[in-house]
């Protein structure tokens, strides 16, 4: 199983441009959907796929009706900070480091290890069980919307691609980009802005460049002079950046022929848990609201957006008993042609509706800017009393030996929204820290059994079921 994790985390996956016609998702995705579709060959599953977008694993005889289990092999950036290559998986006491092994690739192989198992036992079941793996999960799931329309559809499935002991809410998902007119401020002292990759991420750094001679740089320049280019030693930039929770060592200042350039470090994370993370966008605009007070555009952005209070201060702190709190997360900035795009993750409890982060940032704005909605996807509600709300939870109970175990909310988004009858079920144990989306991701090798073991039993529990 290890073997098999270290071969697929080697495939650096990420989303690219389609390049050929059974590859939309771009060549290395392709080649991890191949690898894939190998390794399930070889250990004699039945495997097919439908057009490069998702490809399956089957165990069972053809006539039976399906049960589910829903994984995906493309992955988030690497980013910067890792300890290692995020490509050659590392053991370091139990845990394996790489990118994808906690999201998904880990709970991929581990799964199919349990496909692999029930073939060799020659294991009877009244379901064929399918692995269906994605390659679009991170960026809007095509993958599994095409499965829907297109392929069979299982009487019920799962998705290891959450927590234990499972979950029964997902908020609902929304990406709205802003394009801000910026003021002239910002036009005659900035020439590039940059932060982030992907609205779903927190990023960890971002970089902002003042214009050749520009009235900016001339005062930084005298600060430098007068403190050792520690800027957080002059009051008004140590206030900004003590309301962001920055150090002077989060800051690389380097002052060159082309003008100074700025870049701020924090911690990259994934937007459903922004509070767990540290967004370097802040930091970034903490200076600018120092040195440019005078900038309308940076005064908006710091007071209003670049705080855990940001979403009282847009009024839209929705906060719903079953399906949790609205969080929001501001995750690419891009500077060009005097716009500056901003890129938005909202996670939306049961209770709120796509249109009211919007309003609101449409207000906050105003005429400066222009508020366009990329992506919704809706929430997933499964009551606790359901029946495989209560199967799976004493699956987890029987195999763990835990008690009194309830279903979760969470603020991420999984495949279980793709198909009818499915929830996200593990792998990662309460409380488990595996960095996902950030660097040094990892997975315990403990888990990686404990999801072989649990989802075993889950798919004997099932297939009595219905």
């Amino acid at each position: 199983m290890i073997n098999d994790l270290k071969e697929i985390v080697a495939i650096n996956s990420v989303e690219a441009p389609q390049s050929a016609v059974d590859a939309p998702f771009g060549q290395n995705l392709r080649n991890a959907l191949d690898w894939f579709l190998n390794k399930a060959s070889s250990y004699g599953l039945k495997v097919g796929e439908r057009d490069g977008y998702c490809g399956w694993a089957d165990y069972g005889d053809r006539e039976l009706p399906l049960i589910g289990i829903l994984a995906h092999v493309d992955i988030v950036p690497a980013g910067e900070g890792w300890t290692s290559d995020p490509f050659t998986l590392r053991e370091e006491d139990g845990v394996l480091y790489g990118r994808g092994t906690s999201d998904d690739k880990g709970a991929l192989v581990a799964v199919l290890h349990v496909l692999k198992r029930m073939r060799e036992e020659k294991k009877k079941l009244r379901h064929r069980i399918r692995l269906i793996v994605g390659c679009n999960e991170e960026t809007g799931s095509r993958c599994l919307q095409k499965y829907a329309s297109e392929c069979e559809i299982p009487v019920v499935s799962l998705v290891p691609d959450a927590d234990f002991p499972v979950i029964n809410s997902e908020k609902g998902i929304l990406h709205t980009d802003v394009e801000v007119s910026v003021d002239e401020t910002f036009k005659q002292n900035i020439s590039a802005l940059h932060a982030g990759e992907r609205a779903n991420v927190v990023p960890g750094k971002a970089t902002v460049k003042f214009t050749k001679d520009s009235e900016v740089i001339e005062e930084l320049r005298g600060i430098f002079q007068n403190i050792n280019s520690n800027i957080l030693d002059i009051p008004e930039i140590s206030d900004a950046v003590k309301k962001v929770k920055a150090k002077f060592s989060d800051y690389e200042i380097i002052d060159g022929e082309e003008g100074v350039t700025i870049t701020a470090t924090g911690v990259a994370g994934h937007a459903s848990v922004p509070e767990t993370t540290d967004n370097a966008l802040w930091k970034i605009f903490a200076i600018l609201r120092a040195i440019m007070p005078q900038s309308t555009t940076v005064k908006i952005i710091f007071d209003k957006l670049c705080t855990r209070d940001c979403t009282k201060i847009l009024g839209i702190n929705v906060n719903d008993e079953r399906t949790g709190v609205l969080t929001m997360n501001m995750g690419v900035a891009d500077y060009q042609n005097d716009t500056l795009t901003l890129k938005f993750d909202f996670r939306l409890p049961i209770t709120a509706t796509p249109d009211l982060p919007e309003i609101a940032l449409t207000y906050t704005f105003g005429e400066m800017a222009s508020v366009h909605r990329v992506r919704f996807s809706e929430n997933l509600y499964v009551p606790e009393d359901s029946p495989l709300i209560k199967t799976l939870l004493k699956v987890y109970c029987s195999v763990t030996g835990k008690r009194k175990v309830s279903p979760l909310q969470i603020g991420g988004g999984t495949y279980a929204r793709e198909l009818p009858n499915a929830v996200a079920f593990g792998p990662t144990p309460p409380k488990r820290q595996t960095n996902i989306h950030n660097a040094d991701e990892c997975v315990y090798i403990e888990d990686l059994e404990l999801t072989k073991e649990v989802y075993y039993r889950a798919i004997e529990e099932l297939d009595k079921l219905y």
